[in-house]
C-alpha cells in the first residue's frame, strides 16, 4: 500500500469536525469519502491517504454502534478534560470508526449518535451519547 502525505482542506473549506451546534445537541460529522477505493477518512482530508485520489466530502450522522467503551480515571498529564470520563469507538454504518468521548450511560454494543459537548470552558467538540427512543 503507498501512504501519500495528508494535505491541507483548501482554502474555503471548514476545518470542522462536526456540523455547527449547541453543547448536548446532536450534530453530524465531517468525513470524506474517496471515489477510487472507497475508503473513508476522519477527520476529511483532500486527498485520499490510501491512494493519493481527491476525496469526496460526506456527512456521518449516524447512529453508530459503539464497539469500544473505557473508562478514564486519571488525568492525563496536560490534559484539559477531567477525569474521570469515558471514552468510546463507534463504527459507522460506512465501516469507518471514529473515537470520542462518551456521555451518558452506555454500554459496548450500543446504538450511540454524535452530540456536541463542551468537556472543559471554550472546549467544544464532539461526543457520542446512547441513540434516544
Amino acid at each position: 500500500m503507498t501512504m501519500v502525505p495528508l494535505e491541507p482542506l483548501p482554502s474555503g473549506q471548514s476545518t470542522d469536525l462536526h456540523l455547527d451546534a449547541e453543547p448536548g445537541e446532536r450534530t453530524a460529522l465531517r468525513a470524506t469519502r474517496c471515489p477510487a477505493c472507497k475508503r473513508h477518512s476522519f477527520p476529511a482530508r483532500n486527498l485520499c491517504p490510501a491512494c493519493g485520489t481527491p476525496t469526496e466530502g460526506v456527512i456521518l450522522d449516524g447512529p453508530a454502534r459503539l464497539r469500544v467503551l473505557t473508562s478514564v480515571r486519571a488525568q492525563p498529564p496536560g490534559s484539559l478534560v477531567a477525569a474521570p470520563y469515558d471514552v468510546g469507538v463507534a463504527e459507522f454504518d460506512e465501516g469507518i470508526c471514529v473515537i470520542g468521548l462518551v456521555y451518558g450511560p452506555a454500554e459496548r454494543g450500543d446504538s450511540v449518535v454524535p452530540l456536541v459537548v463542551e468537556p472543559y470552558a471554550g472546549g467544544r467538540i464532539f461526543g457520542f451519547r446512547r441513540e434516544q427512543g
